[in-house]
């Protein structure tokens, strides 16, 4: 991958260039999205705001208002671990795949539907804010961001099969993860447009929302609380045709033999129409409704 070339190498430079006070890493790993960040202070003058103390709406507000000065640029190279796997499976066990059909649901589709990318490089510019508790040094994913974000990568997937497509996703983001001794909180808004230099693909104008909550020490059966929803919309940059939609509910369970861990299993519908793909890769129906069923683990 050359993506991962250029990465590693932005990786290096930023280490031997910049001292530590101004870079820092992190990382994250999930069976559907896992990632390795590097984030460059570009305000080292100020240090960067701990909301650990404020409430949701005084988070949004402090990004907002700040959208417009930037005190983080962050570079990411992220892989989708099921969606590979995905990817593997059909290229050799083609005939297997097409066995697991039963009245049009097959479940390696199901299990990998709304993830376009095997693996991806972005770069953002922005506010953040972090949740630090006192007396911790290490913030890891306990932060906020707002701001522009550029993803690109060299393949696409329809149907758990890559083509060639130098791609660019183009958004306005608003994400964070506010994690707690027995309570996680993770949201998610995006605003953008997606690029693709292979013509099969059509380009496309998005939004994108997610939340997502744990609290360890709730019943299993809370589904206030052990619970996540999330919901895109998108058209034609051409013809701002409806091309895809897609709503899934997520159920969390606390898993009692540890703080930290639960089980969730998200359930939802993907809806591809007839203009989101072109030439050879366009569907023969005018509609197509895709079950999602993706099984994980947090931890």
């Amino acid at each position: 991958m050359n993506l991962s070339f250029f990465f590693f190498s932005l990786l290096f430079v930023s280490t031997s260039l910049f001292s530590d006070e101004l870079v820092s890493y992190d990382y994250e790993a999930d069976i559907y999205y896992s990632n390795l960040s590097i984030f460059l202070d570009l305000d080292p003058s100020h240090e960067i705001t701990n909301a650990q103390s404020k409430s949701e709406l005084d988070i949004y507000s402090e990004l907002f208002l700040n959208t417009f000065h930037p005190n983080i640029f962050l570079a990411e190279m992220a892989i989708h671990p099921m969606p590979i796997l995905g990817l593997y499976f059909r290229q050799n066990n083609e005939e297997v795949y097409n066995k697991a059909i039963i009245d049009d649901f097959n479940i390696v589709k199901a299990m990998t539907a709304g993830f376009e990318e095997p693996y991806s490089l972005s770069f953002f510019v922005g506010r953040m804010i972090v949740f630090n508790k006192e007396g911790e040094e290490h913030i890891g994913k306990n932060r906020a961001y707002m701001g522009w974000l550029v993803s690109i990568g060299d393949y696409s997937i329809k149907d758990n099969s890559a083509h060639y497509d130098k791609w660019a996703n183009i958004e306005f983001k608003l994400k964070g993860t506010r994690e707690r001794n027995d309570k996680d909180l993770d949201w998610s808004f995006r605003l953008g447009s997606q690029l693709h230099d292979n013509h099969d693909f059509t380009d496309t104008f998005y939004i994108g929302a997610r939340r997502s909550s744990i609290d360890y020490k709730k019943s299993i059966w809370s589904f206030i609380y052990n619970s996540a929803f999330s919901t895109m919309l998108e058209v034609s940059a051409d013809t701002f045709e409806l091309t895809g939609a897609e709503i899934a509910i997520e159920k969390k369970i606390p898993l009692k033999y540890s703080a930290k861990m639960a089980f969730g299993l998200e359930i939802g519908f993907l809806y591809n129409s007839g203009a989101r793909y072109r030439g050879s890769l366009k569907d023969e129906g005018i509609n197509n409704y895709q079950l999602i069923f993706r099984p994980n683990l947090k931890f």
